[in-house]
């Protein structure tokens, strides 16, 4: 019977989640000439390339992405049994990967950074944009270790904690020609507006409200942050919608007016995510714990305890 070394599904979990040699080789602890020599073998026990390189990076061939859901998930599943009880955040040289949602960016991003550097000095983190379908991806193929942002509906084998609550609010430049607050529904729906958006499958949550309305907005402009739409609105007559604590944080230098949305809705809840595979993992539990930490540490007290259990 051919002996398969297990130690190269390792090397090809690594490179699958971090998309690079030289990160994979953070991961396991090894010289990335001893990982290349692993991949070089691997290519040749399955008879196949398994990653290009590519101007980013590297990318999977569709022998690696077929492969690849097994593998995950027996390696996962070793590592459940033998991992270690314990982390020592000043020994790993991990590699996290993390996505965070476009308002909380500067808010966070800074902060954890910090205690990252601090705690875990020789890791490694790499942040992505978080959009719902994105990071539920990414959690789901292992290239997410978690994610902090908006999940209107999470798939079952997404772990959730809520970390705050915020309201969206109406954005728009000082002495606009035809909007003030109070706003008037027929006022909102009339007005040009500015969409931030992250993934070309998603509906903007105030449209989704607004139908419910059976009202529809009118959307002049797409954009793809919230620092992006304030700049447009405070020059031109457009208006945007943003969370709340966002425009209050990042926009008071402009010169804006805020207005609450003229209608009943929902609070927003800004979650951490998870996939239910890293829930014992002792590296990931920390890293969340150092996430809901900071995120919580930008809430006002109003924020943090509107979030329910």
């Amino acid at each position: 019977m051919k002996r398969t070394d297990l130690n190269l599904l390792n090397v090809f979990y690594a490179i699958m989640v971090e998309r690079s040699v030289t990160r994979a080789a953070h991961r396991l602890a090894m010289t990335q000439p001893a990982v290349s020599n692993a991949l070089r073998r691997l290519r040749h026990m399955l008879q196949d390339e398994l990653f290009i390189k590519t101007p980013g990076g590297i990318r999977p061939t569709e022998k690696a992405l077929e492969i690849w859901p097994t593998i995950e998930e027996a390696l996962d599943k070793i590592l459940e049994v033998t991992q270690p009880l314990t982390f020592r955040p000043a020994d790993t040289r991990l590699t996290f990967n993390v996505a965070v949602t476009d308002t909380l960016v500067s808010r966070v991003v800074p902060v954890l950074a910090t205690r990252l550097a601090d705690e875990a000095p020789n890791s490694r983190t790499n942040f992505h944009p978080h959009s719902d379908p994105g990071s539920t991806a990414g959690l789901e193929r292992g290239m997410l270790d978690c994610a902090v942002g908006m999940f209107p509906n999470p798939p079952q084998y997404l772990q959730m904690e809520g970390l705050f609550s915020d309201d969206y609010v109406c954005v728009f430049r000082a002495g606009h020609s035809r909007l003030g607050a109070p706003l008037s529904l027929d006022q909102l729906v009339d007005a040009k507006h500015v969409l931030v958006k992250q993934a070309t499958t998603q509906i903007g949550i105030v449209d989704a409200w607004l139908s419910l309305q059976g009202r529809k907005r009118d959307i002049v402009m797409v954009v793809n942050s919230a620092a992006e739409a304030i700049s447009v609105v405070c020059r031109t007559e457009f208006t945007t919608m943003t969370p709340q604590s966002y425009v209050m944080h990042a926009a008071h230098d402009f010169p804006l007016e805020v207005a609450p949305l003229p209608f009943e809705h929902p609070k927003i809840l800004y979650k951490l995510a998870w996939h239910e595979r890293t829930e014992r993992d002792p590296a990931r539990r920390w890293l969340r714990t150092v996430i809901r930490d900071v995120v919580r540490a930008t809430c006002t007290p109003a924020e943090q305890a509107a979030v329910g259990g």
